[in-house]
């Protein structure tokens, strides 16, 4: 696990020359791989006013000494003063917009603005930012000019960055939402300084390893968890058999599927079971294909079984007894997971573009753990801690591919669980569906889905026994 760190939460610890030092090893080594070599090479500095300026210089000061042709394009008034004088005595060079084309860089690193970024890209700095996102590989230093650290949320006319070397730890802005989009791929470049344990965080391989390793050696169905799964209707039929995949890949000991499509479900998967019988059953999944009614989710949540609440059921949230419920579930410590897209979370009245904020605000609200859904999906707890996933990709873009998260979430729950933090377990859960995606590939559809998450789980079984 990696913690993710705010604004606030990082302070300034005299670190430039070890930030400067490691953007300088990351370029070169991105110049190597984009020319071959690193002397000779051409990189365009864009330069603000702050620290983020000055890491640029100081790294622009290095680079030049390793036989870099490097030029900087200064979008204030003022610059880093002993930034500005390294670069200088490096041989380095001032240049004006005009002359950049000519100088045809092959990397063009990005110091306007850092972290700390919070107004709005004037004119002129819009103006570089245009001009020169088309002359070489955009690498920007910490957040790309434009984006807000926090929040991902992204001005007009931000750098688009193919590469981001976020200083120290990782943002949470750049991994979700358009500011993951104009992060391109995050690189972190680590200081010598440790920052706090924070309640934000991504999972990583080893977390997946102690979620999804092997089940016990006495194990049978029933101690490897039961997981009911109430999905799928006649208008969408193949939910059922989605939802059910996803359950079944998780590494459960058995699946009963409670929805209107048995028959099909049953002819694809003959192991499951066609029953409602809560008794023995571990998890809930409910919701996928427009399944559930009021009814039903009344008699799930008043169980303390974990209850995966998915699409169709979703918009059932509105009624007051379920309200309820969800608010008695959260005070015994029974665990709910609502599963919406950012269209779902808008129609149940949580519109708003900050993507960290609106899964925290449905999760403090309806008392549930939030997997809100999309370009870095941000999993929250009603106690204010979330993680966001760095596993899924656009290849998740498909249909159905909801029906078998839900599926995959409520038969990971369903297991005893190998993580004492149900957030991390979640999310965990959330991070094999991304990978299943990776190992779909671009060509990725529901069902192939489900068949990788059964190869990727089945890895993550191998390398533990």
């Amino acid at each position: 696990m990696r913690f993710i760190h705010t604004v606030d939460q990082i302070h300034d610890e005299g670190h430039m020359s070890q930030a400067a030092f490691g953007i300088n090893v990351r370029v070169g080594g991105i110049l190597r791989s984009l020319t071959g070599r690193v002397v000779g090479s051409r990189v365009l500095l864009l330069v603000g006013p702050g620290n983020n300026g000055g890491d640029a210089l100081w790294a622009g000061a290095l680079l030049a000494k390793r036989g870099v042709k490097v030029q900087a394009i200064c979008t204030s008034d003022r610059c880093h003063e002993i930034g500005a004088k390294k670069f200088r005595a490096a041989g380095g060079r001032f240049i004006e917009l005009d002359e950049a084309q000519q100088f045809a860089p092959d990397v063009v690193l990005d110091g306007i603005f850092g972290a700390g970024f919070r107004d709005v890209l004037s004119g002129e700095i819009r103006s570089v930012i245009a001009g020169t996102s088309d002359l070489g590989t955009i690498v920007a230093i910490d957040v790309p000019s434009g984006v807000q650290a926090d929040t991902g949320l992204v001005d007009e006319g931000s750098v688009q960055a193919d590469i981001t070397l976020t200083i120290g730890t990782l943002k949470p802005g750049i991994l979700t939402g358009h500011g993951k989009a104009a992060s391109g791929v995050v690189d972190v470049v680590r200081l010598d300084f440790t920052y706090p344990a924070g309640g934000a965080f991504v999972v990583d391989y080893s977390d997946l390893e102690d979620a999804f390793g092997a089940a016990a050696t006495l194990s049978h169905k029933y101690s490897r968890g039961v997981v009911l799964v109430n999905a799928g209707s006649a208008r969408y039929p193949g939910a059922g058999i989605l939802a059910t995949g996803g359950a079944r890949a998780s590494g459960i000991g058995m699946v009963r599927f409670a929805g209107e499509q048995s028959s099909e479900v049953i002819l694809t998967y003959p192991d499951v079971i066609a029953s409602e019988n809560l008794s023995h059953t571990n998890s809930i999944s409910v919701g996928s294909g427009e399944s559930g009614t009021v009814q039903q989710l009344t008699d799930y949540l008043t169980t303390d079984l974990p209850v995966v609440i998915d699409a169709h059921a979703l918009t059932l949230l509105d009624n007051e007894k379920i309200q309820k419920l969800l608010i008695e579930r959260y005070q015994r410590g029974a665990i709910t997971v609502l599963t919406p897209h950012e269209g779902e979370a808008a129609r149940m009245g949580f519109a708003q573009s900050n993507r960290i904020a609106q899964a925290s605000n449905i999760a403090q609200s309806l008392n549930s753990f939030v997997v809100l859904k999309g370009s870095g999906t941000v999993i929250a707890s009603p106690t204010g801690a979330y993680a966001i996933d760095r596993f899924g990709t656009s290849a998740l873009a498909t249909a159905g591919s909801g029906d078998v998260l839900a599926g995959l979430l409520a038969g990971t729950l369903a297991q005893p669980l190998s993580l004492d933090d149900p957030l991390k377990q979640i999310a965990c859960a959330v991070a094999l569906h991304g990978l299943a995606g990776r190992r779909a590939g671009n060509g990725c559809t529901a069902t192939s889905l489900v068949e990788a998450l059964v190869e990727v789980h089945s890895e993550l079984v191998d390398t533990r026994e």
